[in-house]
């Protein structure tokens, strides 16, 4: 991954929104109660929030962030998936 130059409002909102929406996700759906679509749906948004904090704390160029997001959500979501067979 490139790293671009440190743009604290930038990498901290994005740090601020993955750290959120993990927090109300873990808060808001709990996983035990999660089967099925609504597992992989969940491991999807999990794999989302986590590679939205990792492009604030490692600086990816935007187009960079938004094919981690992509592929990490992707990733988990199948992961999860598998779990649930």
């Amino acid at each position: 991954m490139e790293k671009q130059p440190r743009d604290l409002r930038r990498d901290g909102a994005l740090v601020l929104v993955g750290l959120a929406g993990l927090v109300a996700l873990s808060v808001l759906v709990p996983a035990d109660s999660v089967a099925g679509a609504a597992g992989v749906l969940r491991g999807a948004l999990l794999g989302a929030f986590a590679s939205v904090m990792a492009a604030g704390v490692f600086r990816v160029p935007d187009e960079q962030a938004v094919r981690l997001v992509v592929v990490v959500a992707a990733g988990v979501a199948l992961g999860t998936l598998a779990l649930l067979l």
